[in-house]
Parts: structure tokens; sequence; C-alpha cells
């Protein structure tokens, strides 16, 4: 009983290598690039500018809420060491 389990456990952990993919070369790489770019759904450039819009106000808000919290960390830096 254990020899099977053992011969099982080893026979598992053998590495098998994996069967070699077709190769096509060049010419059918590029075909399957054009076909899979055409099913990509791009943006409109409404779609585009809107979001553009949202990113530069969410770096603004993230940079006033970073402000504040380095402002606030350096007040009680200076609080702690007693140079207010």
């Amino acid at each position: 009983m254990a020899d099977t389990a053992k011969k099982a456990a080893d026979t598992a952990s053998k590495d098998v290598p994996a069967p070699r993919a077709a190769r096509g070369g060049p010419l059918k790489f590029f075909r399957e690039v054009r076909r899979e770019a055409s099913k990509v759904t791009w943006p409109s450039w409404k779609e585009t500018y809107l979001t553009t819009i949202m990113v530069f106000i969410m770096v603004g808000l993230t940079m006033v809420f970073f402000f504040g919290v380095d402002w606030i960390l350096a007040m009680g830096e200076r609080w702690l060491i007693g140079a207010l």
C-alpha cells in the first residue's frame, strides 16, 4: 500500500515536458495580431477626453490630500521637538 502511494507520488512529481506548439512563422503571427487588434473596442474621442479630465481631477485631489497630510505631520513633528 505504501509502495503504491510512493510510486504514484514519484510519477506525479516527474517533469513531463508539454507538447510543442506548432510554429507558423512571421506571416501567421502578424495575421493573428491583426485579428486580435480588430477585436479591441477602442474608446471614442469623447470618452478619451472625459477620462483624461477625470485623471487630472483625481491627480489634483490626491495632490491636495497628500499636501495636507504632509503639513499635519510636519506640524506634529515641530510640536514634538518644541520648535513651535
